[in-house]
């Protein structure tokens, strides 16, 4: 066994990369919501596509069973180990019976737990992700519960990870909430009214808004006629706006089909950033072209590469994060360097 869940958070699930090539079965794909996030974690502990759990407003109180390391990154949470402050996006070494409570976050919404020792969790159509609708993957399929013990994988600690740390300025440095989109499949469905409306107004983010759609409130865009159609296919981004006008995002754990029109589709570097809003908070919209939204997209490859790139060649440490025996080492190697 690897960890306890004390204090289970809000809305707390195992997710990594993704279920993809099943929609055509019913599956949706699930998976981290704010991806660029998820996937800096598995870079700073070397453990590609490992499950990690995926913390929503409020973050688990984890007791630890076996020795292990973690790395805290996306929302920005005060988190504690042992009552003493942990840094974020930080590889940090635990003892049995350590306490890790990540309380509430202070920016964003939604933040990553990897673990160096992975946890074993249920692996469904090559992916450990949860979707909690139809109950698959992660831990049973569901939210994380208080008193759950999630085992983890039989494998070593790379324990020339401890400490490492990266300063790379995640989607959480927005200054705007300004989301791009590219027209929909049904964008000539709506009139050239609706299309100016839907960029220069704001909408506010819904309480009801979750993993599987987020629920915008604010002028409404109505199609022309009737929003129903044929069910079809829909993207992950998708902008769906059903007869009352109210846009809907389609997220993570949307629906594989749809029979409601669709004025745009939020690109796909975008999709981390709207995952980090509140609900309470606003979006504005913004059209963008296929071909920006391509090259805004390589833009953000190519510096989260530079990123994994650099934790490799000259990989940052940060001496805070280690553990009181540690500690004493570095100080003693640093005394014997100087003399």
């Amino acid at each position: 066994m690897t960890i306890k869940i004390l204090k289970p958070g809000l809305f707390t699930t195992i997710q990594d990369e993704g279920r993809y090539g099943y929609e055509d079965a019913g599956f949706s794909t699930s998976g981290a919501m704010d991806i660029f996030s998820y996937q800096l974690g598995t870079c700073l502990l070397e453990k590609d596509k490992s499950p990690a759990l995926e913390m929503t407003m409020i973050g688990p109180t984890v007791q630890f069973l076996v020795p292990n390391t973690f790395v805290i990154t996306g929302a920005k949470f005060n988190a504690k180990l042992n009552g003493e402050p942990v840094q974020p996006q930080t590889v940090t070494y635990v003892s049995k019976g350590d306490v890790l409570e990540v309380g509430a976050a202070t920016e964003g919404i939604r933040g990553y737990l990897n673990f160096g020792k992975a946890l074993d969790a249920t692996y469904i159509a090559d992916s450990y992700a949860t979707h909690t609708r139809s109950k698959i993957g992660g831990f049973k399929g569901r939210t994380l519960q208080k008193g759950d013990i999630i085992p983890s994988k039989n494998e070593a600690l790379n324990h020339d990870l401890i400490g490492r740390t990266t300063d790379f300025e995640t989607i959480l440095t927005r200054t705007s909430n300004v989301i791009r989109v590219m027209a929909g499949p049904q964008f000539d469905k709506f009139s050239k009214e609706s299309h100016e409306m839907l960029s220069r107004d704001t909408y506010k983010v819904t309480e009801s808004s979750d993993r599987m759609g987020y629920r915008l409130k604010g002028n409404q865009v109505p199609p022309i006629e009737s929003a129903d159609i044929i069910s079809e296919p829909v993207a992950l981004g998708s902008i769906q706006v059903p007869n009352d006008g109210n846009p809907i995002i389609l997220m993570n754990d949307k629906q594989t089909v749809g029979g409601y029109t669709k004025i745009a589709t939020v690109i796909k570097a975008d999709l981390p950033k709207v995952a980090q809003i509140k609900p309470g908070e606003e979006i504005k919209f913004e059209w963008v072209t296929v071909e920006e939204a391509t090259e805004v997209y390589k833009g953000m490859l190519q510096r989260f590469s530079e990123v994994k790139h650099a934790l490799k060649r000259t990989p940052k440490r940060d001496i805070t994060g280690i553990r009181h025996t540690a500690k004493k080492i570095n100080q003693v190697i640093e005394r014997d360097i100087e003399l």
